[in-house]
């Protein structure tokens, strides 16, 4: 290894191509220029960069489209994981189902329950609300 002084910074300049003409590879020049500038740079950078390539390419639907496309063929060659989350998906729809019926119960039962509403007044809707909360109360 070897110290130089440029600009008044001192860098460490380590000599590791694999060629024989002892010239650096496009592959190993980008390695250490990522690497210079993340010491320069900072974590901030990255993430400012990464951020305004994503609203870039999130504003061209084909293009989100295809890698939409893309990652789903990938994760439906897993067998096991399209089973889990199928498993999930169901049993996250079948609470919410549920939950949908006691609803409409509570709705139906719920004029003849408001007995504080006098005739020919409409029930607010924090009446049903507080109804809906008490009668959750009683089933959890």
């Amino acid at each position: 290894m070897s110290t130089q002084e440029h600009e008044g910074k001192e860098h460490t300049r380590t000599d590791v191509s694999k060629r024989p003409s002892g010239k650096m590879t496009v592959e190993e020049a980008g390695r250490r220029g990522g690497e210079r500038t993340a010491q320069t740079r900072g974590h901030e950078f990255y993430q400012s960069i990464g951020r305004k390539g994503g609203e870039v390419v999130s504003k061209d639907k084909q293009h989100m489209a295809a890698i939409g496309r893309k990652g789903g063929e990938a994760v439906s060659r897993d067998r096991a994981h399209m089973a889990l989350i199928g498993q999930k998906g169901g049993e996250a729809r079948s609470r919410h189902f549920k939950q949908r019926q006691v609803e409409k119960k509570k709705m139906q039962e719920a004029p003849e329950k408001t007995q504080s509403v006098k005739p020919g007044e409409a029930a607010s809707a924090s009446d049903f609300s507080k109804l809906a909360a008490s009668e959750q109360e009683k089933a959890g």
